[in-house]
């Protein structure tokens, strides 16, 4: 495979909570670089909710920080089977702890801007009122000029910096764990069953962005028991289909949980 687009499925509430937190951040910076002040508003609001917790949602920092915790210890286990690497993994351990410490440090500033900013309360408010584009505020006409002469974006970014920077780094390790592993989805499906004596947080699926081109991404659903997998097409103008053609994919499970 050339190119291979990632997807996720969490299996357990810490690594969902990543995945948001992380999402949710790549799509505030892709409206910030791209000057796109709706979009950016909508994935502050996301950030928002990840942070401090809303519908249902658990605040996203005691689950980050029990996910870096879960990685250090899995960390320790490998140096412990692999003396052989046992210094570089000590220092991954390292940055790890540098990690959770500047979490607690930066997470005050971040929860106070977003405590705090009058128009990320006021976009927030007119979502909760089905006013979606927040008319009653006169969003249309001001947020353009907001955004050239407020600069909003760009100082949230700022105390955003040191998060996305450990997210990122954590998105990466958590793709290093463990090799791919070749498979063909028959027919458009597949059903991949973890070991039952191994613990699993994650599954990531490598597809090859040919078929990501053509529409085609996977549909999840199941547990930690017995994951189910199916291929749909996209189209513009047409509802979506079941493939039901052979897809070759990648896999990997990760030892996080």
């Amino acid at each position: 495979m050339s190119s291979l687009v990632r997807f996720y499925f969490s299996l357990t509430p810490r690594l969902q909570a990543f995945i948001t937190l992380r999402d949710g951040l790549q799509c505030l910076e892709h409206a910030r670089k791209h000057n796109n002040p709706y979009s950016w508003l909508q994935a502050a609001t996301d950030i928002q909710t990840s942070l401090l917790g809303d519908h249902g949602r658990k605040p996203a920092t005691p689950e980050l920080l029990a996910l870096l915790k879960s990685i250090r210890e899995h960390l320790h286990k490998l140096a412990q089977e692999h003396p052989d690497f046992s210094e570089q993994i000590t220092k991954a351990c390292e940055a790890i702890t540098e990690h959770e410490q500047t979490i607690r440090q930066c997470m005050p500033t971040i929860l106070s801007f977003l405590n705090q900013d009058g128009i990320l309360n006021a976009w927030v408010n007119a979502n909760k009122k089905q006013d979606f584009l927040a008319h009653k505020l006169n969003f249309p006409q001001v947020l353009p000029i907001f955004w050239q002469s407020l600069n909003l974006q760009d100082a949230f970014s700022e105390s955003l910096q040191e998060l996305c920077a450990i997210v990122t780094h954590i998105d990466a390790m958590l793709n290093d764990f463990v090799p791919w592993s070749d498979k063909i989805a028959e027919e458009g499906r597949a059903q991949i069953t973890p070991p039952r004596n191994e613990q699993h947080g994650l599954l990531i699926i490598g597809l090859d962005s040919k078929w990501v081109e053509q529409g085609i991404t996977p549909e999840f659903s199941g547990n930690r028991l017995a994951i189910r997998m199916r291929f749909q097409a996209w189209k513009a103008a047409e509802p979506q289909t079941i493939v039901e053609e052979d897809i070759p994919y990648r896999m990997m499970l990760v030892p996080i949980i």
